[in-house]
């Protein structure tokens, strides 16, 4: 028997797989570079390979219809190359890397640098390029022409250094050809060129590039329409005698086919946000402009000047915030985790504590070191801080008791979250805090039975203060041996979790993360269906109004680009654009050099 079944096993190979299980088996590698090897070894596997290509494409397109996408967070890491942070850069996909150049900073700097981000071992790498690298600036355009990155215009800060200088822009056109790692600049040999410009849009139209827009004065928009021929190396501008799109920058401008391109959006300056989208027909002489009807605008992307679009299939993908009210997240909580209950805002409750009462009032010698009653009302008092001293003795309503007191954290006073208890240790003091807490509630536990040994005794000769004192005792009591329970169990938590090198368990640090974070706030993808947009009129497809934990806070100026079967976003402002407009300060931690992968969720063939 085990001769015959050597014999079998000799005989079989991976050609005699069935091509289902084939191309089950394919459909696993990485498609920017084994999928392109596999098509290398034969015939069947090349059919097989692409088959699984195009299926693989159409997947990520009905997934990004249905906006069925899941968010990956990919961070660059300390101890290696480390990608600056920036926003208004520009950057594009090429042969399996994400290439990224410029930007600026919060520091009144601009960037010349080109970085590449390669998807198949999903790493930076900075190419030390050759040739006349581009003047550092933000706000330009970078498209792809054949092998070659093209690069235009751009705007730079007002440098400090000679005093009220002002700010740059520019009107030079680079060449970058990955091939030999090498900048080219790209003199036209006919007169006319476009001014200098920034924040305008660009796309490639067979063998030219179409230049719409930008700005060449801070604030303000232009709608002039620039082509530059690769073959002749000559610019020329494109007069339309027809209603055009009204000047703006900001705007994004796609390629529909090689008769058609789409603008979308962007700002003509101050308290001017378009949300309009115009056509341009190209096989019409002169070339004409129309307005396009947008169906479905309550489901629309805001603020799109701010927030790059990119094409897939016959989409357009924007990435915002939602303008309406989104579900909060479905996520349930750890049962490691357990609320607790009457706790204020970033504060720690502490039992409440009754005032000593005077001798004078129990009518005799003191029974007792601390002769305490439970406190009536409410167990909580908002926001406001109390102190023991402030409440004084009444003889006729009664003996007085101290509030419960409260100990602020060292944090900031946010909302409590629904499931989040103030006892869990969350910052380096909380050992300190909890044991002082402990303490604390060991000590109550100590004068309550101090105070109920007193009151059995005092009620064998004398009538007790209240008739129902000793119940209301083991009521607190029962109450204080719970909370030490609770604290105990926090502390031991914590112990086990600074041994362990680990700060939180991975599932509460996402139903947290979850609670923190208002859902209103974090990035949706918006699909804009462009099918129809020859014809004059397109539709904003419906929210998905999942909440994702690996989705980013509000970023606006990053930039975004297709790879194969996936999105690319990169960098940006970690901030919304309506506290930007109201004068917030801009803070050097809110720019982002986090890079993030929309996948679909469905990945089978």
């Amino acid at each position: 028997m085990e001769m015959e079944f050597e014999t079998c096993t000799s005989n079989v190979n991976i050609d005699d797989l069935p091509e289902e299980i084939l191309e089950f088996i394919l459909s696993k590698v990485s498609p920017y570079r084994d999928v392109k090897s596999c098509m290398l070894v034969c015939r069947r596997w090349y059919r097989l390979a692409a088959g699984v290509t195009r299926q693989l494409r159409q997947t990520f397109q009905n997934c990004v219809y249905e906006s069925k996408v899941k968010w990956t967070r990919i961070a660059p890491e300390i101890d290696i190359i480390r990608v600056t942070e920036r926003y208004s850069h520009c950057a594009c996909y090429y042969d399996k890397s994400l290439y990224v150049f410029g930007g600026c900073t919060s520091m009144n700097t601009t960037f010349n640098d080109l970085w590449r981000f390669d998807l198949a071992r999903r790493e930076w790498i900075r190419p030390l390029a050759m040739g006349t690298y581009p003047s550092p600036k933000a706000c330009s355009s970078m498209v792809v022409y054949k092998d070659s990155l093209v690069l235009f215009g751009g705007w730079s800060h007002p440098t400090p250094y000679p005093l009220h200088q002002a700010a740059g822009f520019f009107y030079e056109l680079h060449m970058y050809k990955p091939e030999v790692n090498r900048w080219y600049l790209v003199t036209s040999i006919s007169r006319e060129h476009p001014p200098p410009t920034a924040g305008h849009s660009a796309s490639i139209v067979k063998d030219t590039m179409l230049l719409f827009g930008g700005s060449s004065v801070p604030g303000t928009g232009t709608n002039d329409l620039w082509r530059f021929d690769f073959i002749d190396l000559t610019w020329k501008k494109i007069v339309t005698e027809n209603k055009r799109p009204s000047p703006r920058f900001g705007q994004t401008q796609v390629t529909v086919d090689d008769q058609h391109i789409l603008v979308i959006g962007g700002c003509g300056g101050p308290n001017q946000i378009f949300n309009d989208m115009w056509l341009l027909s190209m096989d019409k002489d002169p070339w004409e402009w129309t307005e396009v009807k947008v169906n479905n605008t309550d489901c629309a992307a805001p603020q799109l000047w701010c927030h790059p679009a990119c094409k897939i299939g016959n989409m357009i993908t924007v990435l915002s915030k939602p303008t309406k009210s989104v579900s909060k997240p479905t996520s349930q909580p750890s049962p490691n985790l357990r609320p607790v209950e009457n706790i204020q805002q970033n504060r720690v409750w502490v039992p409440p504590v009754e005032r000593e009462i005077p001798p004078s009032d129990r009518g005799g010698e003191d029974p007792g070191p601390s002769h305490r009653m439970p406190t009536a009302g409410p167990s909580h008092y908002g926001d406001q801080r109390y102190n023991s001293s402030s409440t004084e003795s009444d003889e006729e309503s009664g003996p007085q008791f101290k509030r419960p007191s409260v100990v602020e954290n060292d944090s900031p006073r946010q909302p409590l979250q629904p499931g989040r208890s103030r006892l869990e240790p969350s910052d380096p003091d909380s050992s300190r805090k909890l044991g002082a807490i402990l303490n604390y509630v060991e000590q109550q536990k100590k004068l309550q039975l101090s105070a109920m040994e007193s009151t059995s005794s005092v009620r064998s000769g004398s009538p007790s203060v209240r008739p129902n004192a000793m119940s209301n005792r083991q009521k607190q009591l029962e109450a204080l041996r719970k909370m030490e329970e609770k604290l105990r169990e926090n502390m031991a938590q914590q112990a086990k979790q600074k041994q362990t090198g680990q700060s939180r368990n991975t599932e509460a640090q996402n139903v947290m993360s979850s609670r923190r974070r208002d859902p209103h706030s974090q990035m949706h993808l918006h699909v804009l269906d462009i099918a129809e947009v020859v014809q004059g009129h397109v539709t904003w497809r419906p929210i998905d109004e999942s909440f994702s934990l690996d989705a980013p806070d509000e970023t606006i100026f990053y930039s975004l680009s297709e790879g194969r079967g996936e999105l690319i976003m990169f960098g940006g402002i970690q901030r919304d654009i309506q506290s930007m407009q109201r004068g917030v300060d801009l803070k050097s931690h809110l720019v982002s050099n986090i890079l993030y992968i929309l996948s679909p969720l469905k990945t089978s063939i």
